[in-house]
């Protein structure tokens, strides 16, 4: 069969709508060009819309592949990296070789500007292709815990009054807004390995997504919620006994919320996976790898660890 002709762009504020195109036909999910616009534009870290777009010979919008930079602090110095974000491809397209194609643009393109590696958490579809194709090293996995929170769940309030999602939303920032706001704090597994700098950049960059940055018992912490889970980005080392209270504190505020449980994604062998685990957290049968590609070898990519607020999904 022959093969349909492509062309390749580079991501930029007025292909926006194209990528809009992309998406909301490979996740079936609307999305506004302005979100998107916000989480390209990582300007904040020296490199923003890094990324390629393919073009069918009809000029059709058929596939994209982005990553994220960011920064890592290593030894004292900070260097650039990024992370592997949004894989889509529409599904007029799929199985022409264009993930494949796009990452390895995506990945010139990165080593000329000076990004040291990128990585990522790809799931169980993108995994052998970044694997096989991409010379992913598969280094660690990410893993989930839960705390179960007894509550009237909002997903059944929801259900039994025929209730909008955006009264929960407003009911969260209405309860979140009588914590003290936070500031920005370094990652709680910077003492377990190499880690994404948690600078006050890096967390007004993470505001294209909503998330609170509050403090509980004079101690920082980055909170976001969805139907079912109190979601915990980070939470900045403390006492064992100020992070019970922090426990008891975040199982009122999910009892507020109606989300029956408080959920944290982290590396394995960290602190804030202990922690959890002396709490009675459960650890979930799902889990997710965590991987990448080294292209100067100046950073140890097997070293870093991270915690829910490092997933662009966070």
């Amino acid at each position: 069969m022959e093969q349909i002709p492509y062309t390749f762009k580079r991501i930029e504020k007025k292909l926006l709508g194209d990528l809009q195109y992309i998406y909301q036909d490979a996740f079936s999910k609307s999305i506004t060009t302005e979100f998107l616009a916000q989480k390209l534009d990582t300007s904040i870290f020296g490199l923003c819309y890094v990324g390629f777009i393919a073009y069918s010979s009809e000029n059709e919008p058929a596939a994209f592949y982005g990553v994220f930079p960011c920064m890592v602090n290593y030894n004292g110095v900070k260097y650039l990296v990024a992370q592997s974000g949004d894989t889509m491809t529409h599904s007029k397209h799929t199985g022409k070789g264009l993930f494949t194609a796009l990452a390895k643009m995506t990945y010139d393109y990165c080593r000329e500007t000076g990004v040291h590696l990128v990585f990522g958490f790809p799931n169980q579809n993108s995994y052998p292709g970044f694997t096989k194709k991409l010379d992913w090293i598969h280094f660690d996995d990410m893993h989930a815990y839960l705390i179960r929170v007894k509550c009237m769940p909002w997903q059944r309030v929801k259900r039994l009054l025929k209730l909008p999602e955006i009264i929960h939303q407003k009911w969260g920032n209405f309860i979140f807004s009588f914590y003290k706001k936070s500031i920005a704090f370094q990652s709680s597994c910077s003492d377990d390995g190499v880690v994404i700098e948690h600078s006050k950049d890096f967390f007004d960059y993470k505001t294209y997504a909503k998330n609170y940055l509050i403090q509980i018992e004079g101690v920082n912490v980055w909170l976001k919620f969805n139907e079912q889970f109190l979601l915990v980005g980070d939470i900045e080392k403390c006492t064992d006994k100020k992070f019970i209270n922090v426990i008891k504190r975040l199982k009122l505020l999910s009892f507020l919320i109606g989300l029956p449980h408080i959920r944290v994604n982290c590396s394995t062998g960290v602190w804030i996976e202990q922690k959890f685990i002396d709490r009675g957290a459960q650890k979930m049968a799902v889990s997710y790898p965590a991987g990448g590609v080294n292209f100067s070898g100046v950073i140890p990519l097997e070293k870093m660890k991270f915690t829910t607020a490092d997933n662009d999904t966070f």
